[in-house]
């Protein structure tokens, strides 16, 4: 579930990886085909029976315990947050689809301390204007519009205004954070320019963290964009997972559910790295997928033959 306004509860700790711990002792499961006529909802829970474990380690959900801190995602984390304390305009992270980029606005929501600074999440979509970008972010600031002036640019840009300096009276800080932005039209990202303007002559009193799709870097090099990329001093790209990383991706999931570390057999990982390029996205795919085929088929680890 996506968390638009969030507290600062920390980022679960995740247990060390211990390649000797020995897998719990497995309960005798149904067969391949007992399985197979298992209602959908039966069949989805029999890897967690079979394998022992407290929920599914490779749904295609945004749960912040289930971050994995890579090298490259910490540092994405940490460069972003830097923003926000260094009272920088603007920050992008680019990457592949499904490398990440919605589980760092997620964490950010939550690091983020509310007694300092108040993050707003902005969940862009295809076609979003410029009108509706405004609106959306009236509408988290709990700002009640005037009907009468709600399409109003200028009015909402004023109203985003004021609630700033309310809160910089208070001495917190706006931080609007907006995810999939390479969806928004030329005029939004200009907008956005607008926004990152509202300063007094000592510093900025908003922080704007962008996330989008690589293909956003190559967009922005378009000569209309200069004087919004002048503004970005923070750019982060994500890269994918390497062959290391996504084992330890793996096992750290396994790990989180209580499965242990040593589910899925070393000969698998090569292979799960070379059909996934390393998008944490596919590897959820592909585990979730290889984790049904094992406990339809009985067995009591994940083989080569399961991944697919």
């Amino acid at each position: 579930m996506i968390r638009k306004n969030g507290k600062s509860h920390g980022v679960a700790a995740y247990p060390a990886l211990n390649e000797d711990k020995p897998i719990a002792e497995l309960v005798d499961s149904p067969t391949a085909s007992v399985s197979a006529a298992l209602a959908p909802e039966q069949n989805s829970s029999l890897p967690l029976r079979h394998f022992h474990m407290r929920s599914h380690p490779f749904l295609d959900n945004v749960n912040p315990e289930f971050f994995f801190r890579t090298e490259a995602h910490e540092e994405a984390f940490l460069r972003m947050k830097q923003c926000v304390e260094d009272d920088v305009a603007v920050g992008l992270t680019a990457a592949i689809s499904g490398t990440g980029k919605t589980l760092l606005t997620q964490i950010l929501l939550q690091e983020l301390d509310p007694r300092r600074f108040k993050p707003i999440l902005i969940l862009v979509y295809p076609g979003m204007t410029r009108v509706a970008l405004l609106r959306e972010i009236v509408s988290e600031l709990e700002r009640d519009p005037d009907p009468a002036r709600r399409l109003s640019v200028h009015y909402m840009i004023s109203a985003i205004d004021d609630e700033i300096v309310r809160l910089q009276r208070r001495g917190v800080k706006l931080v609007i954070i907006l995810d999939e932005v390479h969806f928004l039209s030329t005029d939004s990202l200009h907008i956005l320019r607008t926004l990152s303007n509202i300063e007094t002559p000592e510093r900025k009193l908003v922080t704007l963290l962008l996330f989008g799709e690589d293909c956003l870097l190559k967009r922005m090099e378009h000569p209309i964009y200069r004087s919004l990329l002048s503004r970005i001093f923070e750019r982060v790209t994500l890269r994918p997972l390497n062959r290391d990383e996504v084992e330890q991706y793996v096992k750290f999931r396994c790990l989180m559910v209580g499965a242990g570390p040593n589910l899925f057999l070393p000969e698998t990982f090569n292979r799960i790295h070379e059909l996934s390029g390393g998008i944490p996205r596919e590897v959820n795919r592909i585990c979730h997928a290889a984790l049904g085929r094992a406990a339809r088929k009985g067995a009591i680890r994940v083989n080569l033959s399961e991944v697919e």
